[in-house]
């Protein structure tokens, strides 16, 4: 009888999937801040720590030579695909701080899924400040008032995403927004009065990792059951269950007899003790004498 054997390793397959969750919170979600920064005064402690973590290369001097700051060692997205404009951070008086728990966002929030909406604020026609990400690290509204704001692609071939039109960054992996432009997003509103209360959504992104195993039970495997239910004193076959006994009932030990499998437990090799993964079945299964069965167990990490 067949207690243990060796898995195939050379059937394993390990899989890679990114799974991405929508979420929707708000201010008063358990985690969640916005925090208003002021450089050189109220909260100049935030604005040092985002300046050296995503806005220069680890110096507070920015070159106003250049019109978009290149950090060479940070968290910012410089590279062949990808570009973050980091211009409206430096010498601007102020700006809001947007924390996201990871809790919400996973390993990182998915490029171009961030909805910004604030609830606080409207124009004249009831519309609230709306803020997206443009899947490059940028921040921009999506309805800011053209007269006022930073709509420069409004009536013109500039597009409503385009680097002129940023207001801010986001931090994917890290879960922070920053809305840097301190205009007008209409002509009462501007975007520092931004971040009292608001709602955020996103989609979070989580790597899974699917370790596929094959169990192949052979016909001459696994025909005795251990089961103690199945024992009964060989004198007495009507007699109660007796755990004592290493006997079965006569009715399974005919040929006819095969044991169900309801479950499948891998263990670590050499350590018998406790099983690294069971495998529950939906219904017990037939052994089958005559034909090998094979089982699919995925484990996702």
């Amino acid at each position: 009888m067949f207690v243990f054997k060796d898995i195939n390793k050379t059937s394993t397959v390990i899989q890679q999937n990114i799974v991405n969750y929508t979420q929707n919170f708000n201010t008063s979600s358990a985690g969640t801040n916005s925090i208003k920064i002021t450089s050189g005064s109220t909260n100049n402690k935030y604005w040092q720590s985002l300046n050296v973590l995503f806005y220069t290369s680890g110096s507070p001097i920015y070159d106003e030579k250049a019109k978009f700051a290149q950090p060479s060692s940070n968290f910012s997205l410089n590279n062949k695909t990808k570009f973050q404009y980091l211009n409206k951070f430096h010498n601007y008086p102020s700006s809001s701080l947007i924390t996201i728990p990871q809790q919400f966002y996973g390993e990182k929030i998915k490029e171009g899924s961030f909805v910004f909406i604030d609830k606080n604020n409207s124009d004249n026609d009831s519309n609230n400040p709306i803020i997206k990400d443009d899947g490059k690290g940028n921040l921009y509204s999506t309805n800011a008032n053209s007269n006022f704001g930073t709509l420069a692609g409004v009536g013109s071939s500039t597009a409503i995403s385009s680097s002129d039109n940023y207001v801010g960054n986001i931090f994917y992996k890290q879960g922070i927004a920053v809305i840097t432009e301190t205009g007008s997003w209409s002509g009462s509103v501007d975007y520092s009065d931004l971040g009292t209360n608001y709602t955020v959504k996103l989609d979070s992104s989580n790597m899974i990792t699917t370790h596929e195993y094959n169990v192949t039970i052979n016909p001459n495997e696994y025909n005795l059951s251990t089961n103690y239910s199945l024992r009964s004193p060989l004198s007495n076959d009507s007699a109660p269950l007796n755990l004592s006994t290493r006997f079965l009932k006569a009715e399974f030990t005919s040929s006819d007899f095969s044991p169900y499998i309801t479950s499948i437990k891998l263990y670590q090799d050499g350590v018998y003790d406790e099983p690294v993964i069971e495998a529950a079945l939906p219904k017990p299964i037939r052994k089958s004498k005559k034909i090998a069965t094979t089982f699919k167990i995925k484990l996702d990490l």
